[in-house]
């Protein structure tokens, strides 16, 4: 009986040796998996703060085109301002010629 208690025992033993190298492989995964996430974590960090910055050099570009716009339109304006004052000047001459 004495040496069945051996028996058992030792068993018992191997297999609680082999739990806690089990238990030690989850943790090392765990960790490594941890240690994923947490850089995982940092780069949904970078892209957001990367998403932010483009957001806001493309309303920086909306801006500055419609500035670009207003400017063509003002210098359209004025040619067409000027081409109507020449009118106006060649119809007031035109009439003083005619008097």
């Amino acid at each position: 009986m004495n040496q069945e208690l051996r028996d058992i025992i030792t068993r018992l033993e191997t297999r609680v040796r082999q739990l806690i190298l089990q238990q030690e492989k989850q943790q090392e995964e765990l960790d490594k998996l941890r240690q994923q996430l947490n850089g995982k974590d940092d780069e949904i960090l970078e892209l957001q703060i990367q998403n932010e910055e483009l957001k806001q050099q493309y309303s920086r570009l909306k801006m500055a085109k419609y500035i670009d716009m207003a400017d063509n339109d003002v210098k359209d304006m004025r040619g067409r301002i000027r081409t109507m004052v020449r009118d106006i000047d060649k119809c007031i001459s035109m009439l003083k010629v005619t008097q």
